[in-house]
């Protein structure tokens, strides 16, 4: 069992719902967060993202990896 989190525009939800039941997801669950960042919370996000990724906790997505997730649609 995999656990994806990710932020997208409020009008992408629908697409990537659809897609996500194409491949057979079990679970979808959605939750929409209407808080506004500051410009300083904004680059910390980017700094602690920045910080995982140099630390090597992010998966990169590979074209094996990328066929793999859109298999049934491609």
């Amino acid at each position: 069992m995999a656990v994806l989190s990710f932020e997208i525009e409020e009008s992408e939800v629908s697409k990537i719902r659809t897609i996500l039941k194409a491949l057979g997801a079990k679970k979808l669950k959605v939750k929409e967060d209407e808080t506004k960042m500051t410009k300083e919370e904004f680059y910390a996000k980017i700094d602690e993202s920045i910080k995982q990724a140099a630390e090597g906790k992010v998966q990169k997505l590979t074209p094996e990896l990328k066929k793999e997730l859109f298999k049934s649609i491609l």
